[in-house]
């Protein structure tokens, strides 16, 4: 029997379980010790941990609102929905953007169009782990006065113009959850260089609740089972079960918590091999960008000059509808889990109040249908991303 590689998959080793178990008794010095190790990493003078990065978000959105009464939070039309959850939570409003279908990120063009000084923030999402247009969106949203959430929840380790992604904006943040470039079970990081946006945060995220001793039992047993749910012949054996505990359905509320001491020690044990892990993420995903490039039928998104990517995973836009279901359960047959992401647009799962008679985010709508995403973590080898390209070369042969 031919052991699946599973669609998302941070090594998490015997010795880090140690560390981390070790360290569990000292847990508030571990947070602590995490995000010294963030500041130093990032470069950033304040950093801080909570259970997600919904939290983080939803954390940056009470502080914001300290500084301004503008009530509008503009977002991709196509990225997590779960992120509607905290601007709902803080009693803002979403405002859609579409997004590029050459870039697969947030449309610069029609961001400027759209913001205003009802505008609170610009949230531009590094999506599948590229980095977005950052400078120019950055620059747009000056000219009105709103802040820049940059949201690195899937793409920590990309870099652009020598900057680390989450660091590109006012404030910034990333998740430690199952599927992101480095997990912690779940987990998300806050970090900013303002001193007084920094207090804001610090005495929101101060609000939340501890988790009580059966949330962290449970948290426990969850990492020990992370460790073995990412390894293909556990995936394998026992994928009826593990299927059991992935999101398939829409997030009706969020838990605002703070983050557990031995979750900071096993991330203090796992970025040990960080600058590895996303060079592997990096590599993957540009095998797969060589061998499937120029292909009729197939778009693949543009790089943006002076960035590196870490691709959370590897996005593919197939122009054949139908045939990306077919080429998706191809590749699930060869052993590799790829998989389509989010299948509906925001405005799609959300009432936002848009009058969908007509589109309004065509692209979003248009990327939800065609996109198809390769893993892309340390799991998947040379063969694995070989078998994929054979399932392309069947259908997308190359052109001459």
């Amino acid at each position: 029997m031919g052991w699946i590689i599973p669609s998302a998959g941070t090594p998490i080793l015997f010795q880090d379980l140690v560390q981390a178990f070790l360290a569990v008794l000292d847990g508030s010095r571990a947070v602590q010790k995490f995000e010294t190790f963030f500041q130093e990493y990032l470069g950033q003078r304040y950093c801080f941990l909570v259970n997600s990065g919904t939290t983080a978000f939803y954390v940056i959105l009470k502080a914001l609102k300290r500084f301004s009464n503008r009530g509008d939070v503009l977002l991709p039309a196509y990225t997590a929905p779960s992120l509607i959850l905290p601007i709902n939570a803080t009693g803002l409003k979403p405002r859609l953007v579409d997004v590029s279908l050459e870039t697969f990120n947030l449309d610069v063009e029609k961001t400027g169009l759209l913001l205003s000084w009802e505008t609170l923030c610009l949230l531009p999402v590094h999506m599948f782990g590229m980095p977005c247009a950052m400078d120019e969106l950055v620059d747009v949203s000056k000219n009105e006065g709103a802040f820049v959430v940059d949201d690195a929840a899937s793409s920590m380790g990309a870099v652009l113009n020598g900057q680390l992604t989450g660091t590109l904006g006012n404030v910034g943040f990333y998740s430690f959850n199952r599927g992101k470039n480095l997990s912690t079970l779940s987990g998300g990081l806050i970090c900013t260089d303002d001193p007084e946006l920094a207090l804001a945060i610090e005495e929101e995220r101060e609000k939340l609740d501890a988790p009580n001793g059966l949330s962290k039992l449970g948290i426990a047993a969850k990492v020990i089972g992370l460790a073995l749910a990412v390894r293909p012949w556990f995936y394998t054996l026992f994928k009826p079960v593990i299927s059991g505990f992935k999101y398939t359905a829409l997030h009706p509320d969020f838990a605002a918590h703070q983050y557990t001491g031995l979750q900071a020690a096993l991330g203090l044990a796992i970025f040990q091999r960080a600058e590895q892990i996303f060079k592997v993420r990096t590599s993957n995903g540009l095998f797969l960008y060589r061998h499937l490039a120029g292909r009729k039928g197939l778009v693949l998104p543009k790089i943006l000059p002076r960035s590196k990517p870490a691709f959370n995973q590897f996005p593919i836009i197939i122009e054949d509808e139908q045939k990306r279901d077919l080429i998706l359960n191809e590749i699930v047959a060869s052993g590799v889990e790829a998989t389509v992401l989010y299948p509906y647009p925001i405005h799609e799962v959300y009432d936002l109040g848009y009058d969908l008679t007509e589109d309004p985010f065509p692209n979003a709508t248009y990327l939800s249908r065609h996109l198809l995403l390769i893993p892309t973590h340390p799991i998947m080898r040379r063969d694995d991303l070989e078998k994929v390209v054979q399932v392309f070369d069947q259908h997308f042969p190359k052109m001459n």
